[in-house]
């Protein structure tokens, strides 16, 4: 059985890159870096020199995670590998990630489960506190394995055979929604299921940390990553399989973004450019 991993980043810190490799060294038999810079960072090559099993490729432009992620899984599906394992390069995978969302896979396989994938429990960096859907917190069927209606791409482990049958993800989303997307086409097209392993947990941020607001916090995306956002809710929201209760909880929450972003966070003329940007470009399917 071989695993490979897809890292995709974009503009890596040459320390924290270096810590994310360390982490999944040994956890998998070898790394697809997909970079989406522009330039290739000037420390790459002594850092390849390094790690003999890591693969490198420099798109020369940012194609954004879905397309990276393509390239990643077609690199695989060549070589013969198994399982694909998904991260970012702000991402650092715990010791035991791979064993133990292999380990519950095959349990769920042994209780005769279709999985889709399986993930570990997100954890709020800044928050110190596990990330649970507020909508849909899924549910225990297995000790410390939750069913959920869609993972996050970070830490993801996805059998190789499923995208033969469903795809790859959809390269035209670009960044955000990409991962659950695809969760929901496979769930369409092949009745696959998602999950997550309780027993590890993955240190995440979700954009630029997060801002009090009302009675909790939210987190704060960039105005580049706002427009993806937008744009892609209003892509997304006539589609028949996407999940009605995702569509209501999503057009609530954007609806409150469309105010908050531009009265609250800097820079505010950004921020309602992005927004309306999105929504025209969601709306018009451009």
């Amino acid at each position: 059985m071989k695993i490979g991993c897809v890292l995709v980043m974009y503009n890596p810190r040459q320390e924290l890159l270096t810590t994310s490799l360390n982490s999944l060294n040994g956890q998998v038999d070898e790394i697809f870096l997909g970079d989406n810079s522009v330039n290739t960072p000037d420390f790459m090559a002594t850092l390849l020199a390094l790690y003999p099993h890591v693969y490198y490729h420099g798109f020369n432009e940012n194609l954004g995670i879905a397309e990276a992620q393509n390239r990643g899984i077609t690199y695989f599906q060549e070589k013969g590998f198994d399982f694909v394992l998904f991260m970012d390069q702000d991402s650092l995978a715990p010791e035991n990630l791979v064993s133990s969302l292999l380990a519950d896979y095959n349990r769920l396989r042994e209780a005769g489960i279709a999985v889709g994938g399986i993930g570990p429990r997100p954890f709020n960096r800044g928050e110190g506190k596990p990330y649970v859907g507020a909508v849909k917190k899924g549910k225990l069927i297995l000790p410390k394995i939750t069913e959920v209606g869609e993972i996050i791409s970070s830490a993801s482990l996805v059998p190789m055979v499923h995208f033969k049958q469903v795809g790859g993800m959809e390269s035209s989303l670009f960044i955000d929604g990409v991962d659950h997307e695809w969760c929901w086409r496979a769930r369409k097209i092949g009745g696959w299921r998602f999950f997550i392993s309780e027993s590890v947990q993955l240190s995440h941020q979700v954009g630029e940390g997060d801002r009090p607001f009302i009675i909790r916090k939210v987190a704060i995306p960039t105005p580049f990553r706002t427009y993806y956002q937008f744009r892609n809710y209003f892509r997304l929201v006539h589609r028949g399989y996407v999940p009605f209760y995702w569509k209501i909880s999503n057009g609530f929450k954007y609806s409150i973004k469309f105010f908050y972003y531009p009265l609250c966070v800097s820079p505010r003329i950004s921020y309602i450019k992005q927004i309306l940007k999105g929504i025209y470009a969601g709306i018009t399917g451009k």
